[in-house]
């Protein structure tokens, strides 16, 4: 189990079209924690080839014209415009692209669906759990299924691999 809010983030990396590296730690596949330091930003328009979903732990982002604060869920499709990103005081995001993240500096917004915000400590959560993006799901509780999947606890934001769900993310609000 790791505690997301102390994990130490990885070597820098610098995002396509940003002003300053991120700090990236890979935990399992493309599952990362993301330190962006404080005055990042990208005010390059574009867009992914693949979908991204993050979960902010700490911070702020702002990514054209939403902010994202700490415990909210972001579903970004591919092909999403996003223009006007920055961190001015830092933030910390625990991310997963759905393929490889090609970056396309581009004005056009081709998203095959959908962005989505979701405040993970107050959604109500329906039975059965509550689908976040085409790989991850929020439940108020784990269920035992075959199949490692990574499991992140909202509130105390710890991140592990579990057999409690088949492939995917499962967001468990305790």
């Amino acid at each position: 189990m790791i505690d997301l809010l102390t994990a130490a983030p990885g070597p820098e990396f610098h995002i396509p079209g940003s002003t300053l590296p991120v700090r990236l730690a890979r935990l399992h596949g493309p599952t990362c924690l993301v330190g962006f330091p404080a005055g990042w930003e990208r005010r390059q328009r574009g867009h992914y080839l693949a979908g991204e979903e993050f979960v902010l732990l700490a911070g702020a982002l702002h990514i054209s014209g939403v902010t994202y604060s700490p415990g909210h869920h972001a579903w970004l499709p591919a092909g999403t415009l996003r223009h006007d990103s920055a961190a001015p005081s830092g933030a910390l995001a625990l991310a997963h692209f759905a393929g490889p993240p090609s970056w396309v500096p581009s004005v056009l917004d081709e998203a095959d669906g959908p962005t989505t915000r979701t405040p993970l400590e107050s959604v109500v959560i329906p039975p059965g759990g509550l689908a976040l993006s085409p790989l991850s799901w929020l439940r108020d509780s784990p269920v035992p299924l075959p199949g490692d999947a990574e499991i992140v606890t909202v509130g105390t934001w710890t991140w592990q691999l579990s057999a409690f769900m088949p492939e995917g993310r499962v967001l468990v609000r305790g």
